[in-house]
């Protein structure tokens, strides 16, 4: 019999996005601490990476909220807890956390969760499990002032990045135009964030005519998505030539982020980009913060990079500042910049660091 512990990592989906992408590189980090991992959602492209290594994935419908997929997803998690002989479930978002806490566990299942946003309602019916890890010190607080949860019980440990996949190798050089600079937006296509990446195609085309080696990409998809593809198209017919390339969702992300010299995100994918040592843009459907340096960046810390800590929001006229000024950087302000992030990263953020500290939540709640 396998004596590892095993744990069960459940999150919504595991498909491209920031909590989808840290689940992934935990798993395979624990694994490597020997621990059994195996993972629940409503599947996604990153099940065949999963696969990949030696990690089982079960569709569960923990995405939805309607009462059938509820009943549903406490029946097959019921049965995953049962058939792989589960010790700790590790919930990554409200509904699998929600179902992990009614679904009626054996005692000896114990139950964590991870805050990766300061999301707002459903204050009677959000679990949190013994322990809470927030990704970030305002989100600690915001749990503690908004949810009610005990200060005890929440233990903050940063966004993990694998800095051998993100590094500035990880760019194809050989497809670089001469006075060419590259900006890439890295984000999901949804709601307000959709918004953002119109904002930014409107930006770039304000100051293309003082900037013509411009030329953006944006990698995400999402329900915005056609409104975002309308809106470059629309850029691109004007110029007669393609300014604005749509890429979708790409697991690919580390070679465009590295082959760019401004990348546009936040939270995760600002981390991912400055672990390329690129220059980095945050602008998100929570805040503005504009372009990171060596100055800012301990502020930018405790909200995660998303910039929502310094009142800002994003805006065309933020974002053309910002773009004008990065323009006005010289090639020695964007290298050492660029080594700097990388070693912020390096110091602050890497993901096997990410996964002892994770591991050490585990043991202290199976000796509690």
């Amino acid at each position: 019999m396998d004596k590892r512990t095993t744990v069960l990592l459940a999150l919504m989906q595991i498909d491209i996005g920031g909590a989808e992408t840290h689940v992934v590189v935990l798993a395979r980090h624990l694994a490597e601490l020997g621990y059994r991992v195996i993972v629940a959602s409503n599947g996604g492209r990153f099940e065949r990476v999963l696969e990949e290594h030696g990690i089982r994935h079960y569709r569960v419908p923990l995405h939805n909220t309607k009462l059938v997929s509820i009943l549903k997803s406490i029946l097959l998690m019921r049965r995953i807890v049962r058939a792989e002989r589960v010790d700790i479930i590790h919930a990554h978002a409200r509904i699998p956390a929600f179902v992990t806490a009614v679904m009626g566990r054996p005692k000896r299942v114990r139950f964590i969760t991870t805050a990766h946003s300061n999301f707002m309602g459903l204050r009677l019916l959000t679990r949190w499990g013994e322990k809470t890890i927030a990704v970030s010190e305002d989100i600690r607080e915001h749990l503690i002032n908004y949810f009610r949860v005990r200060p005890e019980r929440i233990v903050v440990i940063p966004n993990g990045i694998d800095t051998d996949f993100f590094s500035p190798g990880a760019g194809d050089d050989g497809e670089r135009e001469d006075g060419v600079t590259r900006i890439a937006l890295v984000s999901r296509l949804d709601g307000k964030l959709a918004e953002v990446a119109v904002q930014l195609i409107a930006a770039c085309e304000r100051i293309y005519d003082r900037h013509p080696e411009l030329r953006l990409s944006i990698v995400g998809d999402g329900d915005g998505y056609e409104a975002v593809r309308v809106r470059a198209g629309r850029f691109n017919a004007g110029r007669g030539k393609e300014i604005v390339t749509l890429l979708g969702a790409r697991t690919d992300v580390n070679r465009i982020m590295a082959g760019s010299d401004l990348v546009v995100g936040v939270s995760r994918a600002a981390l991912e980009a400055m672990a390329c040592a690129r220059p980095v843009l945050l602008a998100g459907s929570q805040g503005f913060g504009g372009l990171v340096h060596p100055e800012n960046a301990g502020e930018f810390r405790k909200d995660n990079f998303t910039g929502r800590s310094g009142g800002r929001e994003c805006s065309v006229e933020n974002l053309t500042a910002a773009l004008l000024e990065f323009f006005e950087k010289s090639e020695a302000w964007r290298s050492e910049t660029g080594r700097f992030l990388r070693r912020l990263v390096e110091e602050q953020y890497d993901s096997r660091s990410m996964a002892r500290k994770v591991a050490r939540v585990y043991e202290e709640i199976r000796k509690g």
